[in-house]
C-alpha cells in the first residue's frame, strides 16, 4: 500500500515567548515490510534543524526557535509503502514460556517502568488468559488482545500518557496508548519481551469507522518471537498490525516515543493544535526526495505550497490529548 501522511502541529501562545526548543519523532522507521520514500519537514518560524539516531534507532528532529513569536507551525509529510505481513502469529513455533533471554538488547523490554506497572490486577487479568506450560506464543498473543477488546471500553479523556496501567485497570476504559501499555503489562508480567509502537494508522475510505484511531497519531504493541523478531499487534483494534499500518518510533512505552516534546521560554500558556492526514496513492510520483527541510508557505519541486496556515480542519480532541501528555511528562522531568 502506498501512503502519503501529512501531521500538522500548530503551538500557538497567548502571549510572546523568546525561545522554543522541539524535538519531533516524525520520521517513519525503515522496516523489512515498510519502505520510507519521502520525508519533508515545513516549519515556521523556520529555523535550522539537526537529526540523530536515538538509543532505540528512531529519527529524531531537534530545532531551536530564538527571538520573540507567539506560533510555532511544523508540517511533517511523508510518503510510505508498506506492505502485508505475511507471518500468521499462531503458526509459528514459539511456545511459552519462553527461554530465559541472554540478549542485553531485549533487557528493556521485559522491565516493569514508569506507566508500565505490576500489580494484584494485573496478576488476576494475566490469569484470565489461561496460558497453560506450552502454548503457542501467537495464540497465547492473540488471547491477549482479544481478552482486552472485550473487557475494555474504547473512551477519551478517561487517562494522559502519564497514566499507569492501574488507572486503565481501574476504570475499564481508555484509548489505543493505554491498551498498548496494558498489553505490554500483561506480556511482561508472563516475561515476554514487548515494546511500544509510535504511528499513523490507515482506513479504508469505504469503511471509516471500520478501524479506531485512524484520524490521529495511533499506538500498538510488538512482541518479541525469538524464531521471528518482532511482531505486531493492535488491542485497539483486536488485530495483528499490518499494511495500514505506519511506524514511526519504537520504545519501551510512551515516553520514548511522544510526536513533539520540548520547552519554551516565556510565562505564556501553549495551546496546541493536531491534524494528521493519510492518503492512498495510486501510483509513486515521479519527483519524490528523500529528505527536505523547507520553511512553511514555501513551494516544493512538485509544485506544491502549503498556505501560511494549514489548519483548516484539525482534531481538537487529539491536541488537547497530546496537550496533557506533553504537559504530564514535562511535570515528571
Amino acid at each position: 500500500m502506498l501512503l502519503k501522511i501529512t501531521h500538522e502541529t500548530e503551538l500557538t501562545y497567548d502571549s510572546t515567548i523568546s525561545e522554543s526548543v522541539v524535538e519531533l519523532r516524525m520520521f517513519p522507521r525503515q522496516e523489512s515490510t515498510q519502505h520510507r520514500l519521502s520525508f519533508e519537514l515545513k516549519l515556521q518560524p523556520y529555523s535550522t534543524v539537526n537529526s540523530y539516531f536515538d538509543w532505540l534507532g528512531n529519527t529524531v528532529h531537534t530545532f531551536t526557535v530564538n527571538g520573540t513569536h507567539s506560533k510555532l507551525c511544523v508540517v511533517a509529510t511523508s510518503v510510505v509503502e508498506t506492505e502485508s505481513v505475511p507471518t500468521v502469529p499462531e503458526s509459528l513455533p514459539d511456545i511459552w514460556p519462553l527461554p530465559a533471554s541472554t540478549d542485553y538488547k531485549l533487557y528493556d523490554f521485559l522491565q516493569f517502568d514508569g506507566p508500565i506497572v505490576d500489580s494484584p490486577e494485573l496478576r488476576a487479568l494475566v490469569k484470565e488468559l489461561h496460558a497453560d506450560a506450552g502454548i503457542p506464543l501467537g495464540g497465547l498473543a492473540m488471547r491477549m488482545i482479544r481478552l482486552i477488546n472485550s473487557k475494555f471500553e474504547y473512551q477519551k479523556g478517561i487517562t494522559t500518557a502519564a497514566s499507569p496501567v492501574t488507572e486503565t485497570l481501574k476504570h475499564g476504559k481508555g484509548v489505543c496508548q493505554d491498551f498498548t501499555h496494558l498489553m505490554i503489562a500483561l506480556a511482561r508480567a508472563m516475561e515476554i519481551p514487548a515494546r511500544y509502537v509510535s504511528g499513523l494508522l490507515h482506513a479504508d475510505s469505504t469503511k471509516p469507522d471500520s478501524l479506531r484511531g485512524f484520524t490521529q497519531s495511533h499506538a500498538w504493541c510488538e512482541l518479541y518471537f525469538p524464531s521471528h523478531g518482532w511482531i505486531g499487534f493492535d488491542p485497539t483494534n483486536n488485530c495483528t498490525a499490518g499494511e495500514h499500518f505506519v511506524k514511526v518510533a519504537v520504545g519501551r512505552d510512551y515516553r520514548d516515543v511522544p510526536p513533539n516534546k520540548g520547552m519554551y521560554r516565556g510565562q505564556a500558556r501553549e495551546t496546541m493544535l493536531v491534524n494528521v492526514r493519510t492518503d492512498a496513492l495510486n501510483g509513486i510520483p515521479s519527483d519524490l526526495f528523500p529528505e527536505k527541510i523547507l520553511p512553511l508557505g514555501v513551494s516544493t519541486t512538485n509544485g506544491a505550497s502549503l498556505p501560511s496556515r494549514p489548519f483548516e480542519g484539525h482534531h481538537q480532541e487529539h491536541a488537547m490529548q497530546q496537550q496533557q501528555e506533553k504537559n504530564a511528562m514535562q511535570q515528571q522531568q
